[in-house]
């Protein structure tokens, strides 16, 4: 079975960044790639606005928001390459609604930068597409979380989208421009539906198909109900490994269930965030954990400056070594483990997210904190639409008959 990506550990991928989790690991980081050693990456949520009202806005962005200066970020892009940034990705927000967002790809472009961008495809219009393509050195992620209006639609809060995206995704790949397409597991979609976007990946020769499941950050908090179980994860990643053939795009499983492998570690500081103000973190979802209701750390632990306003933000993004300030696995399971000289500890942006503190057990991924126990019937549940139910086995879910007496 396969619980990460099926590439090496660091493999190289395009440009200047590397694979976090190889074959021998469990994939607990919510990046898939990180930068090459001595280099970073850098998010920039360059608006807040989003013209979706998606169940699992890690922001709860809405229609109502601010725009990052783009005269502010040509200021700043210096500084970028000072902290040794390599490659961006550009997010939101729904980043197409920014006004001048042509002009901030130029930008980036022509200081050397490689540039994705993550969209929810909606927006999405040719003059861009044929800006983006002259530019070169950019690329486009797809969010699509259903092959169904009914699930994508529903899920995303505006039934509409789905045709609109899967054509402008279908527009991006006869450009050359498509990089991959993202999907959040949701109990809105059946199982099959996501082999169906496996193929359609496969077709518009996507990089990867990346599947990042519904999280406790933002608007996911309060909509658990939407999130998949880990039974249901374990049929869909079976589902998808029967599917996927020599030529299908790499399959990207983040943070499904893990009963036998180490994890991966955390790259806060080699991967940072901008938001709208200029506010620089070292990553991003832990400031996402930190903000949700009771947790045990404070966002502000992790902002390391202003990128607009701190001439000397180079300087504190270079001081600012989470792994000095924080022990990841600081916890007798993780010290009495077996795998503990392999094994990256997780992230600690889930473990925040579920009410821990830094250094506890990353469980939810974790071989000896995981629920799935080998070669024990754990669930038995209903599940898609011919009525079908699955008992979590070991590391597979198994389908089963159930039988039930009366009386």
């Amino acid at each position: 079975m396969i619980d990460g990506p099926t590439a090496g550990p660091a493999e190289s991928t395009s440009g200047h960044s590397r694979l976090v989790a190889g074959a021998a690991t469990a994939s607990a980081c919510y990046f898939r790639s990180g930068p090459e050693p001595g280099r970073r990456k850098v998010l920039l949520k360059i608006t807040d606005r989003c013209d979706l009202r998606c169940s699992h806005c890690f922001v709860s962005a809405t229609a109502e928001g601010e725009d990052m200066s783009a005269a502010a970020l040509r200021g700043a892009i210096g500084r970028l390459l000072a902290a040794r940034v390599a490659n961006v990705t550009i997010t939101g927000g729904e980043p197409l609604l920014h006004p001048e967002l042509p002009a901030i790809l130029s930008a980036l472009v022509g200081a050397g930068l490689s540039v994705t961008v993550c969209t929810n495809g909606v927006s999405l219009g040719d003059d861009l597409i044929c800006d983006a393509a002259a530019l070169g050195r950019i690329s486009f992620n797809v969010s699509l979380d259903g092959a169904r209006a009914e699930s994508h639609g529903k899920f995303r809060g505006d039934v509409s989208s789905f045709e609109c995206t899967v054509a402008n995704i279908r527009r991006l790949a006869e450009a050359g421009l498509l990089k991959g397409i993202l999907c959040t597991p949701n109990n809105m979609a059946e199982p099959q539906e996501y082999t169906e976007l496996l193929g359609l990946a496969s077709e518009a020769d996507a990089s990867y198909f990346l599947l990042n499941p519904l999280s406790r950050f933002g608007r996911g908090t309060r909509n658990q109900r939407f999130a998949v179980d880990r039974p249901r994860m374990r049929v869909i990643r079976d589902r998808l490994e029967l599917a996927s053939g020599p030529d299908s795009p790499e399959r990207v499983l983040i943070r499904f269930p893990n009963s036998s492998k180490p994890l991966t570690g955390c790259i806060a500081g080699d991967i940072l965030y901008v938001f709208v103000n200029g506010d620089i973190t070292v990553c991003p979802y832990l400031v996402f954990a930190a903000e949700n209701p009771g947790a045990q750390h404070r966002a502000e632990e992790f902002i390391v400056g202003n990128l607009f306003e701190d001439r000397d933000i180079v300087e504190r993004i270079e001081g600012y070594d989470f792994h000095s300030r924080y022990q990841v696995g600081d916890n007798d399971t993780c010290t009495g483990c077996s795998q503990n000289a392999e094994c990256g500890k997780g992230c600690p942006a889930a473990v925040i997210a579920a009410g821990g503190r830094i250094g506890d057990v990353d469980a939810e991924v974790c071989p000896v904190g995981d629920p799935a126990a080998p070669v024990e019937i754990r669930a038995v549940q209903p599940f898609g639409r011919g009525g079908e139910s699955y008992a979590a086995v070991g590391d597979r879910a198994t389908p089963v008959t159930l039988r039930v007496r009366s009386g």
